[in-house]
């Protein structure tokens, strides 16, 4: 499957290239970026980059500003975004849900999803009506084995599939609270597997912890994963279970809204998900 996506990637290089010209642009620091720039730090080569950038230009999907040379993502990928979000169903489904955990919990609620299989994405948000609160990003990613979004998708993977995943995209240190260490990582994962939702205690981003829980589809494979994230003076290890039945009661209305009744799953993991979000 890795190799014959690889393939197919292969064959299209220029969309590929114009893809991570899209992400490159779509991170804050890179919001405006010179050709040269973006040449060098996806390592494309010059005329190239430029050829792709004319055309992305062209159809509004990147801007360039004469004055200062710069690029940045084009007003045409506003409409993209409104029409995708009015198209996908699931989003309008899920929004209620991840509303309602919101409000309950007084902190940024976040529904997160895989990209490239080795990548999650923030791809909806609520943030509560207080003044102190986090903001995320829709859009943002960051790697699959990263924050508690990370290990609670990778925990209701099957087991050889998620070994596979931390094998090829390893554990990147972002603080010093991240667990690095691999088996102390698995053994995680197996308790994670066993509570139904996953904790970061400023793992990812210093000063920030967040709680998960799985999000399954009808045959019973986690697809995405919700979250609520907040301050780590607010949600200490003291509160963290009040936060976690909430995001637990979350993933199990959406996994519901999404099959249309009980989660079922053929394949023999009812107990599991029934579990998970019990």
């Amino acid at each position: 499957m890795l190799n014959e996506s690889k393939k197919n990637r292969s064959e299209v290089p220029a969309v590929e290239t114009a893809i991570k010209i899209l992400e490159y642009l779509s991170r804050y620091k890179h919001r405006l970026s010179t050709l040269s720039e973006i040449s060098r730090d996806l390592s494309i080569n010059k005329s190239t980059c430029y050829r792709i950038l004319k055309v992305l230009n062209e159809y509004r999907l990147v801007s360039y500003d004469e004055d200062s040379k710069h690029y940045s993502l084009g007003s045409y990928l506003i409409v993209l975004g409104a029409r995708a979000a009015e198209f996908i169903d699931y989003l309008k489904t899920a929004r209620p849900h991840l509303k309602w955990l919101a409000e309950q919990t007084g902190q940024t609620s976040v529904l997160v999803e895989p990209i490239s299989g080795n990548r999650l994405m923030y791809v909806a948000k609520e943030e509560p009506n207080r003044p102190v609160r986090v903001t995320v990003s829709i859009g943002q990613y960051f790697p699959i084995t990263s924050a508690s979004f990370g290990k609670c998708f990778l925990a209701f993977l099957d087991e050889q599939e998620a070994e596979e995943v931390i094998r090829k995209v390893g554990i990147k240190r972002f603080t010093n609270k991240t667990i690095t260490n691999v088996d102390q990582f698995k053994e995680h994962l197996k308790q994670i597997r066993v509570k139904g939702y996953a904790e970061s205690y400023e793992e990812h981003t210093p000063g920030i912890c967040g709680v998960s829980a799985p999000i399954f589809d009808l045959y019973g494979n986690v697809n995405m994963v919700i979250a609520c994230i907040g301050l780590a003076a607010q949600m200490n290890p003291e509160v963290m279970p009040f936060y976690a039945e909430k995001v637990k009661e979350a993933a199990r209305r959406i996994t519901d809204a999404f099959s249309g009744k009980e989660p079922y799953a053929p394949t023999g993991q009812d107990a599991l998900i029934r579990e998970a979000l019990s």
